[in-house]
């Protein structure tokens, strides 16, 4: 964990209010997990002073090139003002922090996404992936607008849920998570679950881990 410099190489619209920002980081940024997230000075002016905590949707390191990817939904002052910083503005992070997922290795991953709370889960997918680890990707939404990064997922079972049934099953994915373990398809010895979302998921998902046995790792993003 160290302060870096880093520098705007893309802050991109990918949908209505949801931003994804790419920054490169130097070499002495170290190699973060899924799981892990930055502290991120959002403007280069005093104002807003504090910093903003922010779980990486991705890392890049090819040659002399190391950037982390963020996505972001611009809910209020701070967020407002990081979807205005340009290409080519200097900031500085803090990271990486916190503790990354850690998957068994005899155990099949259930990832459960709720809205911008996929970021740290599309990381862990990619991981998985480059193992060569099957897995399942429980992903729910307000509205198909809002399922960002659902193309990348591979040799993953993927099933989508929204709110108002635009697209995948209509509904919560807390309900995906359910089916999943009553149609007998998992056991705690042989399924754990990687969450992150909002607060009233995360608690739901607790509950449920809980009540089955199941071992669960949840970021607070």
């Amino acid at each position: 964990m160290k302060l870096c410099p880093c520098r705007v190489v893309e802050n991109r619209e990918v949908a209505p209010g949801n931003f994804l920002l790419t920054l490169t980081v130097p070499r002495g940024f170290g190699t973060p997990q899924p799981g892990q997230f930055v502290h991120l000075r959002i403007s280069d002016e005093g104002d807003p002073l504090l910093r903003r905590p922010y779980s990486l949707e991705g890392f890049v390191s090819k040659g002399a090139i190391r950037a982390v990817r963020i996505y972001y939904s611009v809910v209020g002052r701070g967020s407002r003002i990081l979807s205005q910083q340009p290409k080519g503005r200097m900031l500085d992070l803090i990271g990486p922090l916190g503790i990354g997922f850690n998957p068994r290795p005899r155990r099949l991953p259930i990832l459960v996404a709720g809205g911008r709370g996929v970021a740290p889960l599309l990381f862990l997918s990619r991981r998985l992936q480059e193992k060569k680890r099957p897995h399942v990707f429980l992903f729910g939404a307000r509205s198909r607008q809002e399922l960002y990064g659902v193309r990348e997922v591979r040799r993953g079972r993927l099933h989508l849920a929204t709110d108002d049934g635009s697209v995948g099953y209509h509904g919560s994915v807390l309900d995906l998570v359910k089916r999943e373990w009553a149609e007998g398809r998992h056991t705690p010895l042989t399924a754990e679950i990687f969450t992150c979302g909002p607060h009233g998921l995360l608690h739901e998902l607790a509950e449920f881990a809980r009540a089955t046995g199941a071992r669960c790792e949840a970021s607070l993003e």
